[in-house]
């Protein structure tokens, strides 16, 4: 699994992308981006398969729960579970 980040610098330190990938060491050719900006106009989630074969996911942080949270990694977990659809 190949974890990346796009977010405002003010909570990036927060999605933490590397524990994320560590928590799914079995899951290959899944690619997730974590998408966490204070422009939510676009609440739509992205899902396709690019030429490779490898499965993509958008996810969606609400950036007023980042940026208030102490700690969202198993927030991050549990988003990652129930998208991909792994235990």
């Amino acid at each position: 699994m190949e974890v990346a980040k796009i977010a405002e610098q003010t909570i990036a330190d927060k999605i933490d992308t590397q524990y994320v990938t560590a928590q799914f060491p079995h899951v290959e050719n899944v690619g997730i981006v974590f998408l966490c900006t204070q422009d939510e106009n676009d609440q739509e989630e992205d899902e396709w398969i690019d030429e490779k074969g490898r499965h993509n996911f958008i996810i969606r942080l609400p950036y007023d729960l980042v940026r208030h949270a102490a700690d969202i990694r198993s927030f991050m977990v549990d988003i990652v579970k129930t998208r991909v659809g792994v235990a």
